[in-house]
Formats: structure tokens, sequence, C-alpha cells
């Protein structure tokens, strides 16, 4: 069955709202890892281990098969920077979520990837199509920033038992 434009955009959209709304879960769910584990690094590789693993799954249940070596060597040097920025996205998690909670830690994610985003839009950067930047779009940037200004000056410090998620958590 296949879909049409306007209704794959309309799933993608879903898709990507749902995954937004387990980032601030995965990186609770990391850093506690980091707890058990009583090592970031491992839990980073743990994530990772879990990552390649579910991708190769879905690669043989969909018969696409694994890159081939030929082809990836085409590849320009900065298609590779994806896994390094994910192995970051991670690391940086694992570390800040205890520290910042998932509000601020949200809150400042997705101001950092509103501005990349105009970065990357606006020059048409690693494959984007270049896209103006609009009046509309700079005011959006205005009020992520401003909220998380706001969420910044709002913070209070944790009431629960930090270690819940920390690196001070029983290994149970």
């Amino acid at each position: 069955m296949g879909y049409d434009g306007s209704t794959m955009k309309y799933i993608l959209i879903l898709l990507v709202f749902a995954f937004g709304l387990l980032q601030p879960f995965q990186a609770g769910i990391n850093s506690r890892m980091g707890a058990v584990l009583g090592d970031r690094v491992q839990a980073g590789f743990v994530n990772g281990f879990v990552n390649v693993c579910l991708i190769s799954l879905v690669l043989i249940v969909l018969l696409r098969g694994f890159p081939s070596p030929a082809l990836l060597k085409d590849a320009p040097w900065w298609a590779y920077l994806g896994g390094a920025i994910g192995a970051g996205v991670v690391m940086v998690q694992l570390t800040a979520a205890p520290v910042l909670g998932a509000g601020l830690l949200v809150a400042f994610f997705v101001a950092g990837q509103l501005s990349g985003s105009l970065i990357a839009d606006t020059w048409g950067l690693v494959g984007y199509p270049v896209r103006s930047t609009s009046l509309v779009r700079l005011l959006a940037m205005v009020l992520i920033m401003v909220g998380v200004v706001l969420a910044l000056l709002t913070d209070s410090p944790a009431v629960a038992d930090p270690g819940a998620v920390g690196e001070g958590a029983s290994r149970s």
C-alpha cells in the first residue's frame, strides 16, 4: 500500500513528534544505565550496541543488506560525522540529564537544534536544500531562546533524590 506525499509527510511528523517526546526519557534511561554500570562511557557503549543491534535487525528483516565497502569509500568524509554527533549527543545527555533535569536538558537541546537547522537551511549544508531565513523563522528562534532563558531562570533544585537518575543511584 503506497502513501501519497502528503500522507507520508504527516506520518513522518507524527514519528518525529513521538521520538522527540521520548528523547528526555532516553537521556534519563542512559543516565540510569551509567549509574548502574558506574561508568558513563560504558553506558554510551551499551546505547550504541543496542542501536547497532536494532538497526541490523531492521536491515535483515527488510532484506536491505549491510552497506557495501565499495559504496562507503565514495561517501564524503563529513558523512561519517553523523555517527560521531550521535555518540556526542548520548555522552552529553548522559552527563547533563542528572544535573539539568529533563526540562533544561530539552530546552537547550531544542535551542541548539533550531540554531543548527537555521544554519543548515540558510546555507544548504550537508545536503539540505537552501531555504531562506524568513522573519517568522527568526522570530521562532527568538521565542525559543526566550523560553530557554525562562526555563533557566525558573529552574529549581531537584525535590527527589538526585541519585535516582545520576551516578549516586544504588545498584538494583
